[in-house]
């Protein structure tokens, strides 16, 4: 049996929709409970639940006031009485053998969570829905699930043996939606449930995959993406601007909590998701291949090398870095020490420090892995936390590009990039390494 978990705030209408494709599903419906948790609607989303209590194992619940869908998720799965949870929003129009595809047997081999396809329909598709579902070839290239990725005959790979999820496997967590997710409850509650002070749109859900992808060991294995599995997400108004502009806190919330770089390349808004996905396993890589390289140039040969002032308070992020720049006014973010509260493993291109925090930021090495668009944001967030920053370029530690994500050897180049915007120069150099110091202009930027 499952149990279909669906939070509501107001979307009567939407909720009807999916209620009554439920009421239509190929498993029957003592196969399925339904449990609707209403957030403080206004609207009488009561009546709408009477309207299938006759035809669905249905249960409506209330919170008297408005905490959010996490909270109203967590609400809804503690009223449960099933051993498999079926994770839905009031805007989704469930295909006919949705329940059929979710179900599994209870403690059976194969993946914990279970990502469903979200369609995005147009208005013709939404006006067809209530007479049968459009064969797969009549979708528009809009309405597809982003999670699909074209098959090797260039066709969507929204179909089975598709490459579907595949690219995804190293950080699966990452798209889970709850509109259409399935987990078993013992799972659920292992983890801690959703994380109720999320109480706006936005980003609770990537919350809740990240823990479960935690609680086993950063196995991307443990999630599967069944594009059969399909849901309509039902046309609604959307402020965007609004949305996004209020989920702008979470991500540095989401650093702090759980300070790994995971998180950090997380991006806002969600579009460039399948280019973090993408480049995070040459990162790792390429974040081993420095750790285990003989060239490169350790913490106290750089401190001994750029001088900084004893009184001045710095920031290191590499390797083998707490054991040689421990004192009062250092802080850092050592790669080869085991990954805790107090010693994150983050890269610097999003960091929980408050601004000013330091007078320099020391990076070694991993920096030259970064592509642009992540090393531009290293340089922004350090320049937000400190006066100036230094990039240690070991000489010796080069990769070849064929590999994978190459690092940085041109400073000449690198220097011109960004010396239009920071005071950017070769500050030391020897045989063995070069240490780049950037700061903000004098002036206050050009």
């Amino acid at each position: 049996m499952l149990s279909v978990i669906i939070p509501t705030h107001n979307q009567a209408e939407c909720l009807n929709l999916t209620l009554t494709s439920l009421a239509g599903q190929s498993a029957g419906p003592d196969r399925f409970e339904v449990i609707v948790v209403d957030d403080a609607s206004v609207q009488d989303v009561r009546a709408v639940v009477r309207r299938h209590e006759d035809e669905l194992c249905l249960r409506y619940v209330r919170q008297a006031s408005n905490k959010g869908r996490a909270a109203a998720r967590n609400l809804g799965a503690a009223q449960s009485q099933s051993d498999l949870l079926l994770l839905m929003d009031a805007d989704s129009y469930a295909a006919p053998d949705l329940i059929e595809r979710h179900l599994r047997p209870a403690g059976g081999a194969g993946p914990e969570v279970v990502y469903g396809r979200r369609i995005e329909p147009s208005w013709g598709t939404f006006a067809r829905l209530r007479q049968s579902l459009p064969p797969e070839d009549d979708l528009l290239p809009m309405e597809g699930d982003h999670r699909d990725l074209p098959r090797p005959d260039g066709d969507a790979g929204g179909a089975e043996g598709g490459r579907g999820f595949d690219v995804y496997r190293r950080s699966a967590w990452m798209f889970g939606f709850t509109h259409n997710l399935s987990l078993p409850r013992d799972l659920y509650r292992r983890v801690g449930g959703f994380d109720e002070s999320f109480v706006r749109w936005g980003y609770e859900d990537t919350d809740f995959t990240y823990r479960i992808y935690r609680h086993f060991g950063r196995d991307s294995s443990r999630f599967r993406y069944d594009p059969q599995a399909v849901c309509y997400h039902m046309p609604h108004f959307r402020d965007w601007a609004t949305e996004w502009e209020n989920t702008k806190p979470v991500l540095p919330y989401l650093v702090d909590k759980y300070r790994h770089y995971d998180v950090e390349f997380f991006t806002h808004p969600s579009d460039n998701h399948r280019r973090v996905a993408r480049t995070l396993p040459f990162y790792e890589d390429c974040r081993e291949f420095v750790r285990d390289h003989p060239s490169r140039v350790d913490a106290e040969r750089v401190r001994k090398a750029v001088g900084l002032p004893e009184a001045a308070s710095s920031l290191w992020i590499g390797f083998d870095v707490s054991a040689t720049i421990a004192s009062d006014r250092t802080t850092t973010i050592d790669h080869a020490a085991a990954h805790s509260p107090g010693n994150p493993h983050l890269f610097g291109v999003r960091t929980p420090y408050p601004d000013g925090s330091f007078d320099h930021v020391v990076h070694l090495d991993l920096w030259r892995m970064l592509t642009p668009i992540d090393l531009s944001a290293l340089i922004m967030d350090s320049l937000r936390i400190a006066g100036a920053a230094l990039l240690v370029q070991s000489k010796g530690l080069r990769r070849d590009h064929g590999e994978g994500i190459g690092l940085i050897d041109d400073l000449d180049y690198f220097l011109s990039m960004v010396g239009p915007r920071y005071d950017a120069a070769i500050c030391y150099e020897d045989t063995e390494m070069a240490v780049v110091r950037l700061a903000r202009h004098k002036d206050g930027g050009r």
